[in-house]
């Protein structure tokens, strides 16, 4: 290239625009995608936890360990909450592992004790960008322990095989 060109290029501007341009927009697209993510998460968390009400609530009517459901077989139907609690993240259910747990303190002393639900989720961030500056590098936000807690519909009376205490 002789002189005359590399003077050339000093003068032109045409990309001065652009480059303005990709330096204010970027930290912008970067902050929005950000935000986007934080708002999934934020939704991600509301439906872990209205998955554990709905896992609570239908551990509170179909288990049945110790024997104080008189229509029910006694198991703890450990597979129906937890399809249960798959079914209510919906379309989140894809983006999600779940690992649920159930505890039930009802007995035929107390037919009505509480059940609770734990469900541990395991959300993958999507969003570019976003995802790996609020999720960081392994782009996964964990919920833990999120609990809710019911009385069991139990019964005091002997029909069949339930409510039996012996």
């Amino acid at each position: 290239m002789d002189k005359k060109g590399i003077k050339s290029l000093h003068k032109d501007k045409r990309g001065a625009v652009l480059v303005e341009f990709l330096v204010a927009v970027m930290p912008l697209m970067i902050t929005f995608s950000s935000f986007v993510q934080l708002q999934q998460i934020a939704t991600a968390r509301l439906m872990v936890k209205h998955s554990a009400v709905v896992g609570a609530r239908a551990a509170a009517v179909i288990t049945n360990k110790n024997k104080n459901t008189p229509d029910q077989k006694q198991d703890e139907n450990f597979k129906t909450v937890e399809a249960g609690i798959i079914a209510a993240l919906g379309p989140w259910s894809k983006t999600m592992t779940v690992s649920p747990k159930i505890e039930d303190a009802s007995s035929c002393a107390d037919p009505f004790g509480m059940v609770t639900v734990t469900v541990n989720a395991n959300y993958k961030c999507s969003v570019p960008f976003g995802g790996r500056i609020v999720c960081g590098l392994g782009a996964r936000h964990d919920f833990q322990n999120i609990k809710y807690s019911m009385p069991h519909q139990g019964a005091r009376y002997k029909d069949g095989d339930g409510a039996s205490c012996e």
